[in-house]
């Protein structure tokens, strides 16, 4: 799934607010159509960019060192810290954005190979079903061998048999699926003390996957069981609207069995939700940095508990939830420190730390430097 720019992981990268603030009102504005959905050149500035999307949908690619990017739809305005690789691109047209920089900041960079914006379209279209019939073979039946000009899936239901396709032979228990490309010859046939009753669908498909070699035998579970009754529900009723179902429920099985092999994959919907309730976690961290944060805390305000809290962290994070709210708070020490606006215990009790001791031994065991000496550092 895309994420929007006031997703958590942009926090690296700059910052989004609901109005411009005040430090981008004073910086050149140049209004940009945006076209190509390639580049092969990176912006980047040793002052803040802010971005808005006037009109339309774009994606903003983000780097730190123009090798990993990170992509984000431009989402509010958006402020790209110094020294972060940029460029942006169209998702839809038109689509029209405003950047506001210091001209003499900013700077370009080539790439050693153009990137390029992949839409989300189709590669894989089921054209036509010809047929879906559901058989019964009682022990040593023997089909056929033969060869068809359209794709062929078999899928089993109860039992064992065997299928020959192109001199490979395979033995097809519960569950498993084969996939039989046009061009291909095939039989199939069961041993004297195996009966078996299996789903065969014959269709037209295009295939548009580029240099991917496609597997043609699938050990499955109950999901694709399920998407295939599906399947067969959709065709039981002969209206328009079904017939796209049954297109719409082969198409996903296919898909799922090119994919996986198997469904065994992680629920999607768990997925979301986890990084959901991170990110409103992580908003929640931001906006309340200058203020004594524990771990006890989020877990009353998120109404869950320590563990799945912990867990959330290290899986999305790498870090537990008490490492990040300390490295947020010391990266933002840095910042007032070099502002030279508040002495070091001022800024000790603005965000939230027990003594200056702590924050002084946190500081340094982080920086590898005591707060002082970074101040003295950072004069010279």
């Amino acid at each position: 799934m895309q994420n929007l720019t006031t997703n958590f992981r942009f926090k690296k990268y700059g910052d989004v607010f609901y109005q411009m603030p005040e430090a981008g009102q004073y910086l050149s504005a140049s209004a940009i159509t945006l076209k190509m959905k390639t580049f092969d050149r990176v912006f980047y500035s040793s002052s803040d960019i802010y971005i808005t999307n006037e009109e339309g949908i774009s994606i903003l690619f983000v780097s730190l060192d123009m090798v990993h990017f990170d992509q984000f739809i431009v989402h509010r305005v958006v402020k790209i810290n110094p020294d972060v690789y940029f460029n942006i691109v169209p998702v839809s047209d038109p689509s029209d954005i405003i950047m506001y920089y210091q001209e003499s900041d900013l700077k370009q960079m080539p790439l050693p190979e153009p990137m390029e914006f992949r839409p989300i379209v189709p590669h894989l279209e089921v054209q036509e079903i010809l047929q879906a019939v559901f058989y019964v073979r009682k022990g040593n039946y023997h089909g056929r061998g033969h060869i068809d000009n359209f794709y062929e899936m078999i899928y089993v239901d109860q039992g064992t048999m065997q299928a020959i396709v192109d001199d490979h032979e395979y033995t097809l228990n519960q569950y498993d699926a084969l996939i039989i490309d046009p061009g291909q010859k095939h039989v199939v046939y069961t041993s004297p003390e195996c009966s078996c009753s299996y789903l065969a669908i014959d269709f037209n498909m295009k295939n548009t996957f580029e240099s991917i070699t496609m597997p043609h035998y699938f050990h499955t579970d109950k999901h694709i069981h399920q998407i295939l009754s599906h399947f067969m529900n959709a065709l039981e009723i002969n209206t328009i609207f079904n017939d796209e179902l049954a297109i719409v429920f082969l198409k996903e099985a296919l898909l799922m069995l090119y994919q996986n092999g198997k469904s065994g994959r992680v629920d999607p919907m768990q997925e979301h939700f986890e990084s959901t309730l991170l990110n409103e976690i992580i908003v929640y961290i931001h906006n309340n940095l200058f203020s004594p944060i524990s771990v006890e805390d989020l877990c009353v305000h998120f109404s869950i508990s320590r563990s799945t809290i912990q867990n959330l962290f290290r899986s999305q994070l790498d870090m537990t939830p008490k490492q990040y709210i300390s490295e947020l708070k010391l990266s933002e020490a840095q910042k007032l420190i070099l502002q030279h606006k508040y002495t070091i215990s001022e800024i000790s009790d603005q965000l939230g730390f027990t003594s200056i001791h702590y924050f002084s031994r946190k500081f340094k065991e982080r920086f590898n430097m005591s707060p002082t000496e970074f101040a003295k550092k950072g004069t010279e």
